[in-house]
């Protein structure tokens, strides 16, 4: 199993205002109602400081690198192309390959591009103007165009492609939580986008016929209700893929209307009913699911990689043992994974969160946590 790392565009390169993100952190409605905390992804080096990053990732052992290329960076308006953009994005991708990574390109993960989607327009009219992102049917068609100009300029680079990042969390937290851009809670608007994703993925997956395209999917380890996890599977049953990228973090235990409960899951803010380790976030420790989630996962009969897993602990107090006893649970499960990507490398932007949640083997300023070197030694040993 080779040992890697994800990041995304908006979460560690510098600073894009032209990202609907950027919009939904400096909205007043958002702010005042503290859906968003005051900050901005302004600590970000990435792009100028990627070799840096890169090395760090090499002293691991780590040789899979997952990332996106930022729509809105590349593409200031619909028709325009950013030069500077498109050569420094080869850069980085070429830096990676001479040092001997596995590149796995994602085509979106999560942000848009203002043209394409304006949230506080879309949220304020209900969704009847302005840029309406996944709600318009008009954006499967410019993702398509995109996936295609990023397969022509930067296929040399690529090993793996994938087309969403978690499509099942960003849709739902964005039109049926409101807690994502544009701020929704319908179940129309829901469908209405779930189904645009949906036909996204499947024509840029016939569109890169040839080359190896997956999804990244989060998928928790769902009890108490058969319904809620045939729900989460549904997605990946209505699409093609190569392979399947699976993000894991915790388990979803619910009633038997399948309702969340709380003290379980992502849902432990006050402590974990069973007494079991809770992350900075308020997210139990289950690492035991994911035993179960790689078993039902490998019923697609599809190759299967790890692409996030992670905890949020600034005190690095539970994240040595976490992951020790998810990469044992992997192997517990008795399934091929073909890699395993820990989230994150170091300390990131974490959305409507900023940077108060830590999920790095090092901090933002590259000072090593004590679970870098176990990242490092766990590998040396499997």
């Amino acid at each position: 199993m080779k040992f890697g790392f994800s990041i995304s565009s908006f979460q560690f390169e510098e600073l894009n205002q032209n990202s609907d993100w950027y919009l939904w952190l400096t909205d007043y409605v958002n702010l005042s109602s503290k859906k968003v905390v005051k900050e901005l992804p302004t600590k970000n080096f990435y792009l100028s400081r990627y070799k840096e990053v890169h090395d760090l990732a090499v002293n691991l052992n780590a040789s899979v690198w997952r990332m996106n290329l930022s729509w809105g960076r590349l593409f200031p308006s619909k028709d325009k192309v950013s030069q500077e953009t498109l050569s420094k994005y080869k850069e980085i991708l070429k830096d990676l390959k001479d040092k001997g990574f596995e590149v796995i390109l994602c085509l979106n993960h999560f942000d848009l591009p203002l043209w394409i989607h304006d949230p506080i327009v879309a949220r304020d009219s209900l969704l009847t103007q302005g840029p309406l992102g996944w709600y318009s049917s008009s954006t499967v068609e410019e993702f398509v165009k995109f996936s295609r100009f990023i397969h022509d300029n930067f296929s040399e680079y690529v090993d793996l492609w994938c087309t969403f990042n978690e499509p099942n969390l960003l849709i739902t937290f964005a039109y049926l939580q409101g807690i994502f851009p544009p701020g929704i809670s319908s179940r129309r608007a829901y469908e209405t986008s779930l189904n645009n994703v949906i036909r996204a993925h499947q024509e840029v997956y016939n569109e890169l016929k040839g080359e190896k395209v997956g999804i990244v999917y989060n998928i928790p380890a769902v009890q108490g209700s058969s319904a809620v996890e045939n729900e989460i599977f549904e997605f990946l049953r209505k699409i093609d893929f190569d392979w399947l990228g699976v993000n894991y973090y915790t388990r979803l235990v619910t009633d038997e209307k399948g309702i969340p409960l709380e003290g379980y899951g992502p849902f432990c803010q006050f402590g974990s009913r069973e007494g079991r380790e809770v992350s900075d976030y308020g997210w139990e420790v289950y690492p035991e699911g994911l035993t179960d989630v790689l078993k039902k996962a490998s019923n697609f009969g599809k190759p299967i990689l790890i692409t996030e897993n992670g905890v949020a602990d600034e005190k690095d107090r539970i994240r040595p043992r976490f992951i020790i006893d998810h990469v044992n649970a992997i192997k517990k499960s008795g399934v091929n994974v073909e890699a395993y990507m820990y989230w994150s490398l170091y300390d990131n932007f974490e959305w409507n969160f900023g940077y108060k949640m830590k999920f790095g083997l090092y901090d933002i300023n590259l000072n090593p946590r004590p679970s870098a070197f176990i990242f490092k030694e766990l590998q040396e040993i499997t």
